[in-house]
Formats: C-alpha cells, sequence, structure tokens
C-alpha cells in the first residue's frame, strides 16, 4: 500500500519501486521550484514597490552596462538581485522539464504542465526585459505602463498556474481531466479563473497607484480616489475592493459547490483552503488600506493572492478529474 499526501509532496510508502521513488523525487522538485518562483515574485513586487525597477538603467541582460556594476546602489543590488533570482527559476525549469520528460511518457499531463510553464517563463522574461528596455518602471506613470504591468500580472499568474498542475499531477493526481461530463461545473471554474486574474490585474494597478501616488492618511486618499483632476491610476484603484468582494464571494460559493458536488476528503480539504485564503485576502485587503499600503503588507496580500490562486487550480483539476466525473453523474442521478 503506498499514501501520497497532495498538497505537501510528502510520500509514505511500505515498498518503493526505483521508478516511483524516481517519480516521488521529481515531485518534491517540482514543488521547489514552485516555491522559488513565489520568492522571485515576491523580490519582484519589492523592486516595484521600493521604484528599484530603473536600478540598472534601461541595459539588459547587462546592468548598466556591465555584467557587475561597480560601485552599486541600494537600487541596483535590488534589481540585480531579482534578475539573479530570476535566472535561477529559469535554470530550475529547465531541468524540471528535462525530468519531467525523462520520468513520463509523451502526452502525459506533467509533461504538458511542464512544457506549458516553460513557454510562460519565456514570456516572463520578455515581459520583464520589455519593462526595462522600454523604461516602464520607476516613476513612469504612463497607461503604457499599466497595461505592460497587466499583461506582466496575468503571465506571471499563469506560469504559476502551470508549475502547481506540474507539482500537483507529478505528486500521483494526474487524472484525465473530464470536462464534457462536467460542463457546468467547468464553465463555473473557468469564470473563476477568469475572475481571478481580472481581480489580480486590478490589484496591480492599484498597488502601482499606491507606490507612485501615496496618501498622506486614509482621508486624503479617499479625496485623492475622487478628485475630478485626479490621475487615471489613483481613479483606478478604487475598483479593486469592490471586485474583490464581487470575485471573493464567487470563488466562495464554486469551492461550496465543488465540495458538494465531489464529496471526498481532498476536494473538502481544498474548498475548505480556498474559502480560508479569499476571507483572509479580504481582511488583509481592508488592513493593506487602513494601513495605507505599507511594503511589508503589500507583499503578504501578494504572496496570498498567489496561494489563493494556487488553491483554484489544484481545485478545479481535482474536482474536474477522471474521479470526479464518476461522482458528479452519481450525484445528478
Amino acid at each position: 500500500m503506498q499514501r501520497i499526501s497532495p498538497v505537501v509532496g510528502e510520500f509514505v510508502s511500505a515498498e518503493r519501486t526505483p521508478a516511483r521513488v524516481g517519480t516521488n523525487r521529481l515531485a518534491v522538485y517540482a514543488w521547489i521550484v514552485v516555491a522559488w518562483n513565489l520568492v522571485v515574485i515576491m523580490w519582484g513586487a519589492f523592486v516595484r514597490a521600493t521604484g528599484s525597477g530603473a536600478g540598472c538603467g534601461s541595459h539588459w541582460p547587462l546592468c548598466n552596462g556591465e555584467v557587475l556594476p561597480r560601485a552599486p546602489q541600494v537600487g541596483t543590488l535590488i534589481e540585480l538581485t531579482h534578475r539573479a533570482t530570476s535566472g535561477i527559476a529559469l535554470l530550475m525549469l529547465v531541468a524540471l522539464v528535462v525530468w519531467a520528460r525523462w520520468r513520463f511518457p509523451p502526452k502525459h499531463l506533467v509533461r504538458r504542465a511542464a512544457y506549458a510553464s516553460a513557454v510562460f517563463m519565456i514570456l516572463e522574461a520578455l515581459i520583464g526585459a520589455g519593462l526595462v528596455l522600454f523604461e516602464l518602471v520607476a516613476d513612469n506613470d504612463s497607461i503604457a505602463r499599466a497595461i505592460y504591468l497587466s499583461v506582466h500580472l496575468v503571465n506571471t499568474f499563469l506560469l504559476v498556474g502551470a508549475l502547481t498542475l506540474t507539482a500537483w499531477w507529478a505528486t500521483g493526481e494526474s487524472k484525465k481531466v473530464e470536462v464534457k461530463k462536467q460542463k457546468r461545473l467547468a464553465w463555473m471554474f473557468a469564470a473563476c479563473l477568469v475572475g481571478t486574474l481580472v481581480l489580480g490585474v486590478s490589484g496591480a494597478i492599484a498597488a502601482l497607484g499606491d507606490t507612485l501616488f501615496p496618501a498622506r492618511s486614509l482621508a486624503h486618499g479617499f479625496a485623492q480616489d475622487f478628485a475630478p483632476a485626479a490621475h487615471f491610476l489613483v481613479r483606478l484603484r478604487i475598483f479593486h475592493p469592490a471586485i474583490a468582494i464581487a470575485v471573493g464571494a464567487g470563488l466562495i460559493a464554486a469551492a461550496t459547490v465543488a465540495a458538494r458536488v465531489r464529496p471526498q476528503t481532498e476536494t473538502k480539504r481544498l474548498a475548505s483552503l480556498l474559502t480560508g485564503l479569499v476571507l483572509s485576502q479580504l481582511a488583509l485587503g481592508a488592513l493593506n488600506v487602513w494601513l495605507l499600503a505599507p511594503i511589508p503588507v503589500q507583499l503578504i496580500h501578494l504572496f496570498l493572492a498567489d496561494l489563493l490562486w494556487m488553491a483554484l487550480i489544484v481545485l478545479a483539476a481535482s474536482s474536474l478529474g477522471e474521479r470526479s466525473a464518476q461522482t458528479y453523474e452519481a450525484v445528478r442521478a
């Protein structure tokens, strides 16, 4: 008998074959890659929040025209560190793709998710380079930066989602996704995923507005939001709380439906996790507004947003898995 913990990637087995051990190690490594990319994302947000995006000037991949700049400033060190951690993430992903290709057969879900991760990682690098080369960093408050940042956020979420599925399916949850038999459930999760992406984009724009146009007090912040001559980034940030409440309610409803349609312990736990993360995010978002968006709270808010996205991805994969299709038909009957 073998028991696999699908959330943390820990494995307990009474009898392990070499192939099973290799797969287990791949799953653990895949979760490490996920964790490292979360670190990279947090540091990237720190770069934006501290205005260090121009720390290497408009040079990429060089930093101020040099591989290792001499006598670098603090902003340069912050930006250079982000580039270094991103480079490590790329190398780790290359190893993950090679390992997945060696361990799993063609068209396996783990292979496909790993390949998708590679595509999004390449796009992530190109988008990051564009931010620097087009000087959409530091004090730039243009519409182009807002659009570019939104694209960056969506691609980052897609990258995290693909990496999460790679790790999840490598853990032993690689069940064929059945969409045709569960069209209503599939459409529900599709709406949740799109809604969460929209919420993430609104959060990124709100964070940029808070960085470029900080409020001196809560009253000053509200006055900025409704001032007729306010910058568009300031005017847009007021929509984020409303979108958060609407999407949050939808996610909780979806989690409730998923737990009812597939009453297995695994899905119930994932549904409870998603619900808890939604409520935590709403509370932390309110605290972020109350405290005038300090950098530490912004980073924690973003970290929980990534965890929420991961929980939603895994819940969707679990609910739409082959076993859940059978359960769904039984529930309908």
